[in-house]
């Protein structure tokens, strides 16, 4: 599978970007990856499920979640206020794994 995550706002006004494969993650990380992928349901969520409408605090984060799979393409937008509970985990993981990567460019 592959992923494409992006976060920005928050009170820096962070930009960060996550892409990668989970084939060329190492097992343990790829296993809890696509675990927190099925667990949170993420690909049943449809975007017109999540209110757009509501713009959050101004120091909201605002996250972009593609995933590709088998010629698939599931694409999710939301911040922290629109966000489904279900999806924090993902999104935590995510970012940490957003950070460790720009800690090695």
């Amino acid at each position: 599978m592959h992923i494409e995550f992006e976060i920005s706002g928050g009170y820096v006004n962070i930009n960060l970007a996550y892409r990668e494969d989970t084939e060329k993650l190492p097992p343990d990380v790829a296993s809890k990856l696509l675990g927190l992928i099925k667990s949170s349901r993420v690909l049943e969520i449809q975007q017109s499920e999540i209110d757009s409408t509501i713009a959050g605090p101004p120091d909201a984060f605002h996250y972009n979640l593609t995933l590709y799979e088998g010629g698939q393409k599931k694409s999710l937008s939301f911040n922290d206020a629109t966000v489904p509970d279900q999806l924090k985990p993902l999104l935590e993981f995510l970012q940490e794994l957003a950070w460790e990567q720009l800690r090695k460019d």
